[in-house]
């Protein structure tokens, strides 16, 4: 979970003013002075059981709820913490940290439509907040990462990529017939595909390419929008300008956005002469827009018009359709879509999110764009509003997230740093990329300056913890995870870490122990590695039937893996 420097500022606020609320008693005034103590120095296992008593003294107290929340989230417990971040956000909207903590408690639970929900509500609140600016895009390069990481490991995910791409508007003709093309090879399944790739073959003037490619659009998604385009180029390459005009105004009917695009990148040399009579074509010789288009009749709601408005690409009746109290993920993936297309990533966001699992690669390729796009313009803001320091840290997250450009990332943070002298935050950040760069005494030296400023920080003891084992150093190793596992007694990954510090160090019957429970507790292992581990702790101790049990899996595990391996198309875009 993320630790904001910005917490300890509202904490140590809302110890001062503590006193200044109206407290319904002088034992809620000291059990929140108390509490938010213990909070500043990061000590939350004695803080929440102060701050529990003060929200049942006051259960509406923004101040102790939002102290409660984040001692919760900062201790590992986000589904509790939820609740009473939830109090502090709607009871005052002049503290921002509230909105912005109920964002991580919600990314944390995976709930990543609440948690954008969330850290947008904070930046409409506080549009001109540059903490706010910071988490909202921390949050979206988090995102952008995993989403990437899911898709660039299927054929399909690295299509949806390839084709959300190509429809930037910087992207050039030769570029974007390259990038559908590999799009259309990885899934001539998806949806517009051919028809778009016949389209950047017609403006490209390839209209034998773009003819045969309109044979496999129309056999694939006759109903697309992006055959509809593809048809009215054919024609008017023909010289058929009626029927092509009668495409375009189809078109219209559907989406004035799409016309509006499609007619701003409509070829010069398939400019119709003065002959040609036509308010459309009128209007495309003299660049006056809007073009005329004729909308089309609302549908009533329902689950099928919502589906077929989708399968139309009729994006502005689809968006101001109103969501019905049971949307399906379905129906959220066809709204996200349209408000992408739209250019509306705000509303997109939270849709696309909520419409994930069955929109699948399509959805994930989306929300990566918009979190992209959200990025850049938030860096830009800041630049703007002269918050130098934001904005180099912002870089170096685009640079870490999305570049995938570690070294530059490094560079970016120290400046940061420089304008923002032991920001915790920042010093983790770099913590972290020196750790990915394999400059292990930088990392560790960044991140114990921030563990200074928070001792009982776990993803900084984590990230000791990875720098003492690549080190060999499995006797720090052990200590930190032993101070984590104060914290976290059932964590698998605590107790895999430790069992492989103890199994290096001699002490197999402590990394038996610690191996089985994180294994009972569906540690993953889909290479059978723990396994194998595993098997050879416990031949160690003579228990061999149970060595070969672990053994026999061991093997499964890594031939299933294999099996999945050699399934997968070794093709990247």
């Amino acid at each position: 979970m993320k630790a904001h420097p910005e917490f300890y500022c509202w904490i140590a606020f809302i110890a001062l003013c503590a006193s200044a609320q109206p407290p319904p008693s002088t034992e809620f005034e000291n059990l929140l002075k108390a509490g938010s103590r213990f909070s500043q120095q990061g000590d939350y296992q004695h803080a929440i059981p102060l701050l529990t008593q003060a929200t049942k003294l006051a259960p509406q107290n923004p101040s102790a709820n939002f102290l409660l929340g984040v001692a919760l989230l900062q201790s590992g417990h986000a589904s509790d913490a939820i609740a009473p971040l939830r109090i502090a956000a709607n009871a005052d909207p002049l503290n921002e940290s509230a909105e912005g903590t109920l964002g991580d408690a919600e990314m944390e639970l995976n709930n990543f439509a609440l948690a954008a929900e969330a850290f947008q509500s904070a930046a409409a609140r506080s549009p001109d907040s540059e903490q706010v600016l910071v988490w909202w895009t921390g949050f979206s390069l988090e995102r952008y990462r995993a989403l990437m990481f899911s898709l660039r490991a299927s054929a399909k995910g690295r299509a949806a990529l390839l084709s959300v791409a190509a429809a930037a508007p910087a992207v050039g003709l030769t570029t974007r017939e390259s990038l559908l093309k590999q799009a259309a090879a990885l899934d001539p399944e998806l949806a517009g595909i051919w028809g778009e790739l016949g389209v950047a073959q017609g403006q490209l003037g390839k209209e034998v390419e773009a003819e045969s490619t309109l044979k496999t659009a129309q056999q694939r998604n006759p109903k697309a929008s992006s055959t509809l385009k593809l048809e009215a180029l054919i024609d008017a390459a023909h010289g058929n300008w009626s029927d092509a005009e009668k495409q375009l105004i189809a078109l219209g009917e559907r989406s004035p956005a799409e016309l509006k695009r499609f007619l701003a990148s409509w070829p010069h040399r398939l400019f119709p002469g003065p002959e040609i009579s036509g308010a459309l074509w009128q209007c495309l010789r003299d660049g006056s827009q809007p073009c005329p288009s004729k909308p089309a009749a609302p549908l009533q709601t329902s689950t099928s018009s919502v589906e077929r408005l989708f399968e139309e690409n009729r994006w502005e009746q689809l968006t101001a359709t109103p969501p019905t109290a049971s949307e399906s993920p379905q129906e959220w993936f066809w709204r996200g879509v349209a408000f992408a297309e739209l250019d509306d990533c705000s509303q997109a966001i939270p849709a696309l999110e909520r419409g994930l699992k069955l929109g699948a690669q399509t959805a994930a390729a989306w929300l990566t764009s918009c979190y992209e796009v959200n990025a850049i313009h938030t860096a830009d803001k800041l630049k703007t509003s002269g918050k130098e320091g934001s904005v180099h840290q912002i870089r170096g997250d685009i640079l870490l997230s999305i570049r995938l450009d570690p070294t530059r990332a490094a560079l970016e943070y120290n400046e940061a740093l420089n304008l923002k002298p032991k920001d915790p935050a920042l010093l983790e950040k770099l913590a972290e990329t020196y750790f990915s760069l394999g400059e292990m005494a930088t990392a560790r030296q960044r991140a114990l300056e921030a563990l200074q400023q928070n001792p009982h920080r776990q993803q900084l003891l984590r990230l000791l913890v990875r720098i003492a084992m690549s080190e060999r150093d499995y006797e720090t190793a052990l200590a930190l995870l032993d101070r984590l596992a104060q914290m976290e007694p059932e964590d698998a990954w605590i107790l895999v870490q430790q069992a492989t510090a103890y199994a290096q160090t001699g002490r197999t019957e402590d990394a038996v122990k610690r191996l089985r429970s994180a294994l009972a507790a569906g540690y993953p292992d889909e290479k059978g590695a723990l396994h194998a581990m595993y098997a050879g702790q416990l031949r160690k101790l003579g228990r061999d039937q149970e060595a070969n049990e672990a053994s026999h899996e061991a093997v499964r595990l890594a031939n299933s893996f294999q099996r999945q391996t050699e399934n997968t198309p070794d093709d990247h875009p």
